[in-house]
């Protein structure tokens, strides 16, 4: 979907419900501001034609203290630590998704 974010806006904390990797790629993105998303202890900026990508289980938040509306192209896809929607047997997961770490 399309997020329109205005100037003025925050999204209070919040997390994904299911193992799934989010995408923001930004389409209008302000120069200006302080227009921001942090997801866990780390702080992004979008950028026009940049992708953000991250784990939508981790608790993030944005606000918008700019003067422009900022535009991103919203996906989701499965989590490739999500065993449910893989086609291997758990031993053969990449190392980084064996639990626990």
């Amino acid at each position: 979907g399309f997020l329109r974010l205005s100037p003025g806006a925050r999204l209070k904390p919040h997390y994904g419900n299911g193992p799934r990797l989010s995408v923001h790629l930004g389409l209008e993105t302000p120069e200006v501001g302080d227009i921001r998303m942090d997801v866990g202890s780390a702080s992004v900026r979008w950028r026009a034609g940049e992708a953000v990508v991250f784990d939508d289980t981790y608790i993030h938040k944005v606000r918008h203290d700019g003067v422009e509306p900022r535009f991103v192209l919203l996906l989701w896809f499965c989590h490739p630590c999500d065993s449910e929607h893989w086609d291997n047997p758990p031993e053969r997961q990449p190392e980084v998704c064996r639990w626990p770490r």
